[in-house]
C-alpha cells in the first residue's frame, strides 16, 4: 500500500510539474517543436502523409525565429523538416488537434503539449513495474527511479512539449519491461516443469511482436530495440533445454513477422517516396538539411565540447540550448553525477566479487538495460560526428536505464536505513530545482 502511494506521489509531482512547464513555456521555444506540429496538422487537414522535401528546412529563417523569440508576425509554417519521422505519434495527436481546432492556436499547442505529459505518466508507470519485477524486494529502488524520471528538469522540460519524444521512451520502455517478464522466466519454468501447455499458448512473442513493430512506427532513435530482442533471448537461450523451447527459433519468427506486418508498409511507402535505398528517410533529411552546423574534424576540443554541452542540456538548458543554469548549478548537478557514477562502480565491483548479490535474472536485466544505453548512446555520438548536436536530450530514450543506475550508484553510497530519507531530500532538492527554473529561467524565454 506504501509503495502504491509513493508512486501515485510521483506521479502527481511529475504531472504538476509537466503541466507547469507546458503552460509557462512560450510556443515553439522547445527545440523543432513547429515541426512536429506542422506534421499533426498536415494528417488532421486530410492532407495524408507528409514527404520531406527541399525547402522544409531554413537554417537562417530558423536562426532570425529563435533570435526573436518566435514573434506572432513570423510563421513557423514553413518549418517541415521532421516530415521524414515514422507517423506514430503524430496519428495519436491528431483527435486532439482536430477536437481544439476551433480554440485560439496557443490552446491548441497547450492541449498537444498535454498529451506527452500523459505519456510521461505512462512511463512512470511502466518504470516502475520494470524495476520492481527486476528488485522485487526493494520498492524503494522503482520509486527513487521514477521519482528520477519525474524530476529530472530537462525531461520533464521535453515531456511537456510537441514531439515525438516520449512516445518513443514508453514505447522502449515497455520493450524492456516484456523482456525483463522474459529473464524471469527461467526460475519459474525451472520449478515448474508442467509448464508446457503455458509455453504453447505464450503470448510474449505475440506483445513483442507489436510493440517493436510500434516502435518502427515510432521514431528512429528507438530501432536499437531490433538488437535487444535477439539479446534477450540468447540470455533466455543460455538457460535450461526447455527455457530454449521458450524462446528459440520459432517465437523469434513470430515477433519479427509480427513487426514487419504492422510496421513494413511504412518502409514500403518511404521507398516509393525518398527512393531504392532510403529506406528509413534519412538521405532524403541529410540533403534538404544541408544547411545545419556540422561537426568538422572530430579533434579533443571538439569532443569536450560534446562532452560539456552534452552534460548541461541533459539536466537543464532550455529553449533551443539558449536558457542555461548558472554555473553553480552545473557544479552541484556533476558533483552528484560523479558521485551517482562512483557509487555505481562501487555496487558492480560488489556484484563480480559476491555472485550471490544479484541474480541470474537480476545480472540479466542489468545487462539489458546497459546495453541499450550504450546503443542510445552510441546512437548519439555517430549522429554529433556529422551534426553539431550536442544535446543531452538524445539520451532519453534510454531514461528508464540511466535512472535505475543512477538509483542504483546513490544508494550504494548510503546506510540502507538511512536511503529512504536520503532519497526524499535528493528529489525535493530537484523539485525545487524545477520551481526555480520555472520561477527564473523559463521566463527569459519569452524576453527578446
Amino acid at each position: 500500500m506504501k509503495q502504491k502511494t509513493g508512486l501515485l506521489l510521483v506521479i502527481a509531482l511529475y504531472t504538476t510539474l509537466g503541466v507547469a512547464y507546458a503552460v509557462r513555456t512560450p510556443m515553439w521555444q522547445t527545440p523543432d517543436e513547429p515541426a512536429h506540429f506542422n506534421y499533426i496538422k498536415h494528417i488532421a487537414e486530410g492532407r495524408g502523409l507528409p514527404v520531406l522535401q527541399e525547402g522544409d528546412y531554413d537554417q537562417d529563417y530558423l536562426e532570425r525565429l529563435k533570435a526573436a523569440k518566435f514573434p506572432s508576425d513570423m510563421p513557423v509554417d514553413t518549418l517541415r523538416y521532421e516530415s521524414h519521422q515514422p507517423p506514430l505519434y503524430y496519428v495519436l495527436a491528431t483527435p486532439i488537434y482536430l477536437a481544439t481546432r476551433s480554440l485560439s492556436l496557443p490552446a491548441q499547442v497547450l492541449a498537444l503539449r498535454l498529451l506527452s505529459v500523459f505519456l510521461g505518466c505512462v512511463l512512470i508507470v511502466v518504470s516502475y513495474a520494470t524495476v520492481r519485477r527486476v528488485f522485487p524486494k526493494e520498492p524503494l529502488l522503482a520509486l527513487a527511479t521514477c521519482a528520477f524520471i519525474a524530476t529530472l528538469p530537462q525531461h520533464v522540460a521535453m515531456s511537456a512539449a510537441i514531439n515525438n519524444d516520449t512516445l518513443a521512451e514508453v514505447v522502449l520502455s515497455l520493450i524492456l519491461l516484456v523482456l525483463v517478464y522474459r529473464l524471469g522466466r527461467p526460475e519459474r519454468g525451472q520449478r515448474k516443469a508442467s509448464s508446457r501447455s503455458l509455453r504453447r499458448f505464450d503470448l510474449t512473442p505475440y506483445i513483442l511482436g507489436v510493440l517493436l513493430g510500434l516502435a518502427l512506427l515510432t521514431k528512429t532513435t528507438i530501432y536499437v530495440s531490433i538488437i535487444l530482442v535477439p539479446l534477450a533471448a540468447l540470455l533466455v537461450r543460455s538457460q535450461g533445454k526447455a527455457i530454449k523451447k521458450a524462446f528459440g527459433f520459432r517465437p523469434l519468427l513470430v515477433v519479427c513477422g509480427l513487426a514487419l506486418v504492422i510496421s513494413g508498409w511504412w518502409f514500403v511507402r518511404n521507398v516509393m517516396v525518398y527512393g531504392d535505398t532510403d529506406l528509413f528517410g534519412l538521405q532524403r533529411h541529410d540533403l534538404v538539411v544541408a544547411a545545419q552546423p556540422r561537426t568538422g574534424e572530430f579533434d579533443l576540443a571538439a569532443a569536450k565540447n560534446l562532452a560539456v554541452v552534452s552534460f548541461k542540456s541533459f539536466w537543464a538548458q532550455f529553449g533551443w540550448m539558449g536558457v542555461p543554469a548558472d554555473a553553480r548549478t552545473y557544479a552541484v548537478l556533476g558533483t552528484v553525477s560523479v558521485l551517482a557514477v562512483l557509487g555505481l562502480v562501487l555496487f558492480l565491483l560488489r556484484a563480480l566479487a559476491d555472485r550471490q548479490l544479484l541474480s541470474w535474472n537480476q545480472r540479466s536485466a542489468l545487462l539489458l538495460m546497459a546495453a541499450t544505453f550504450i546503443l542510445v548512446f552510441l546512437e548519439m555520438f555517430l549522429y554529433n560526428l556529422r551534426y553539431l548536436q550536442p544535446q543531452g536530450r538524445y539520451l532519453f530514450p534510454a531514461i528508464l536505464p540511466i535512472g535505475v543506475f543512477f538509483t542504483l550508484g546513490v544508494r550504494e553510497l548510503v546506510r540502507e536505513r538511512y536511503a529512504p530519507l536520503f532519497f526524499s531530500l535528493l528529489f525535493a532538492g530537484l523539485l525545487l530545482l524545477n520551481v526555480f527554473f520555472l520561477a527564473r529561467l523559463i521566463p527569459q524565454l519569452w524576453q527578446v
